[in-house]
């Protein structure tokens, strides 16, 4: 606004308002009431009482800019349409309900399944092309795989590693499209994925499960049958460029999206972390398909101590780390075996022996739990709560309702 000129020369006879500083370009109003020494607005002075706008859809905005401790009257703004509300938590929330969010709504996990189921479908239309090209090879016999008795070979076991593989940016693309949390929110409560704890986290895996799997070829007497064919070199390329993003793609699926799915159905925090562990451990249970009932429990344990894992250190690191090293060593001499027992999983394949490999998990989770506690890793995240400076400012939280978060 450019001041008009003479309305910095005060009126004739006009007396100085006590407490009230001269503006430049802004002529004292004649009788106007002396504004109270009230609580300043931050580097702003006093705000004086103003009367209330005639037109309903406007309110008074905050201050302009002014000199610090010129008096402010008032500037008449349109209230604009409310803003949505946060999609991450404002309230300190654990890893298996951060989807419980102002922005949640009791349909989304319904539509956060039935997008991930939809993108399984397309992934698993991939295996169509290299059963063919199987079939065309006499790698694989058609008959057996129209009965659905599907021999494993070299290029199935790719594109198995490839689709679960997938599983990896499904999941995160499905948690921001369902929940509208950005893809990074999904790996940890921090935002982004650890790297240190997960290297931290798969050194003791290493250790344990190597120390254990040694003891017991031991004990076994070693291994026999091994020797190079023509797929070692196939395999072992296959192994280490697609099996840990395989485990980490179940991880994901499964103590991931599937846990904070369903417990994001739940008030309760504790109910919602019990049942989130028991239905995603035994979808993870069937999804190996094992009719043996020791691997059965190997693989309800395993489920088990990686969604408490998830639990208590705000993160997937610690479970992916445990399933990548346990992958990585079960898958170590394939390339020098045969490839026709790999999931051969029926009854009477394990046994108590298995016993062995359970106990090795537990001390896993053990160790892990015993890290958080040393590193004193937080279980709780609330990373769309309102700053303590943002409180009492103008705009914030307390100063207009309309941007108040639920």
């Amino acid at each position: 606004m450019v001041p008009e000129p003479g309305l910095n020369e005060p009126e004739p006879g006009a007396q100085p308002v006590p407490g009230v500083q001269p503006v430049p370009g802004v002529r004292p109003v004649p009788g106007a009431a002396v504004p109270p020494q009230g609580p300043p607005w931050p580097g702003q002075g006093w705000t004086p009482p103003v009367a209330a706008p005639a037109n309903p859809q406007q309110q008074w905005g905050p201050p302009p800019p002014y000199a610090p401790g010129a008096p402010y009257y008032g500037v008449p703004q349109p209230v604009g349409p409310a803003p949505k509300p946060p999609a991450l938590p404002t309230t300190p929330r654990e890893y298996h309900e951060f989807f419980r969010a102002p922005r949640f709504r009791w349909w989304k996990p319904l539509a956060a399944i039935g997008i991930f189921l939809g993108g399984v479908v397309l992934t698993t239309l991939m295996t169509i092309p290299i059963i063919a090209i199987d079939v065309a090879s006499g790698r694989l016999d058609l008959q057996k795989a129209q009965a659905g008795e599907i021999e494993m070979t070299p290029l199935l076991f790719l594109v198995n590693n490839l689709v679960l593989a997938l599983w990896v940016p499904l999941s995160l693309l499905t948690a921001w499209a369902a929940f509208q949390q950005r893809p990074k929110w999904l790996s940890s409560i921090q935002g982004g994925f650890r790297w240190r704890l997960f290297g931290r986290f798969a050194l003791i895996a290493v250790v344990v499960l190597g120390l254990s799997t040694g003891v017991q070829i031991v004990l076994e007497g070693g291994v026999g049958g091994l020797a190079w064919n023509s797929d070692s070199l196939f395999l072992i390329v296959t192994i280490v460029l697609t099996t840990p993003f395989q485990a980490a793609g179940e991880e994901y699926t499964l103590r991931g999206l599937g846990a904070r799915t369903i417990g994001s159905w739940f008030g309760s925090r504790r109910a919602g972390l019990i049942v989130a562990t028991v239905v995603t451990s035994v979808i993870f249970m069937l999804l190996h398909g094992a009719g043996d009932p020791w691997l059965n429990s190997f693989y309800l344990l395993f489920a088990v101590v990686s969604s408490v894992m998830v639990w208590r250190t705000g993160g997937l690191e610690a479970s992916i780390a445990l399933h990548v090293v346990n992958n990585l060593i079960g898958e170590a001499f394939l390339p020098f075996s045969s490839l026709s027992g790999i999931f051969d999983r029926q009854a009477g394949v394990a046994g108590p022996e298995t016993l062995w490999q359970m106990g090795a998990i537990v001390v896993v989770g053990g160790l892990v739990l015993w890290q958080a506690e040393r590193l004193k890793l937080s279980r709780t995240a609330a990373p769309a709560a309102p700053a303590p400076a943002e409180l009492s400012k103008p705009g914030g939280v307390f100063w207009n309702s309309s941007h108040t978060i639920a």
